[in-house]
């Protein structure tokens, strides 16, 4: 059952958390006037919706650059009132909360009628019906046949991941396409329920698998696939283990561990890109 007060409340908690992490500046956060966004006035949308948009938090930076939420995954700010065309339109009751950055990201779509939030990703993930039956729904309904769930369930469950550090947001010192970068600690939905379950936060160290090594039946693809996924893992432990160094939960010294969180980022791109340059030593040549 849909309820704005309730919706505007979850989306307020979400954000609080992800302004927490050492990602965003706390100015990101903007929250309407007593009177809610009064200029919000988008073509299309029933009055449920106009009512809510006008009484939520949005997340926004200064200039035009692009902050996430997810792998992928940009919240949208509708209190500028641009027009938010997106690729796939929605019902007059059903407004995009945040839209998929790329292929690989997730749009979040909430109905105001049914009071939840379908988790709408390109690649197919989450999707509630056979693939057959999927493909064979006009592009403008596929969207309906992905992971739906009641609205405060759906973002609380996201909140309580990064208030864990399941899920870490942290600075892109490169700064685009996107501002962050987006970490897990997880890698499948079962796991998550697990980390989210744990009470005192232990650091996290990452073992070296040297187990397939020696496999003369891995391919070289498969063996530096393997390698990356390892490498990745020791990444994300290394971002988790800073937050802890710096005090999270109860005593977060949130710009200490952001300039720190910097130096392991330029710190991992200088690495990849001398890993590339090893795999591909004429490359230099094309410059």
């Amino acid at each position: 059952m849909y309820s704005r007060d309730e919706t505007v409340n979850a989306v307020l908690r979400f954000y609080q958390t992800i302004i927490r992490h050492p990602y965003l500046n706390n100015a990101t956060l903007i929250v309407p006037p007593i009177n809610g966004w009064t200029s919000i006035n988008i073509e299309g949308k029933n009055g449920t919706v106009l009512d809510l948009l006008r009484h939520l938090p949005y997340l926004r930076l200064e200039n035009a650059e692009e902050l996430i939420i997810h792998w992928e995954t940009i919240p949208i700010c509708y209190s500028d009132n641009q027009d938010r065309s997106l690729t796939h339109p929605v019902p007059a009751h059903c407004i995009y909360l945040a839209r998929a950055e790329s292929y690989l990201g997730t749009s979040l779509i909430l109905d105001t009628n049914k009071g939840t939030i379908t988790e709408f990703n390109h690649t197919g993930s989450h999707i509630t019906v056979p693939y057959e039956e999927y493909e064979a729904l006009p592009e403008s309904e596929q969207w309906k046949a992905h992971r739906t769930t009641p609205t405060t369930e759906f973002l609380d469950k996201w909140t309580q991941r990064y208030e864990k550090l399941v899920w870490m947001l942290v600075p892109n010192p490169v700064g685009h396409p996107v501002t962050g970068r987006f970490y897990s600690r997880a890698v499948s939905s079962a796991e998550e329920e697990l980390l989210v379950q744990q009470g005192h936060l232990e650091p996290w160290y990452v073992q070296d698998d040297s187990s397939g090594d020696d496999d003369e039946e891995e391919s070289e693809l498969d063996r530096e696939q393997r390698k990356a996924r390892e490498r990745d893992r020791k990444h994300a432990a290394d971002v988790y283990n800073t937050y802890l160094r710096h005090g999270w939960p109860d005593h977060f010294d949130k710009e200490r561990c952001r300039a720190k969180l910097l130096e392991l980022e330029k710190r991992k791109d200088g690495e990849e890109m001398q890993q590339m340059a090893e795999a591909n030593p004429d490359a230099a040549l094309f410059d």
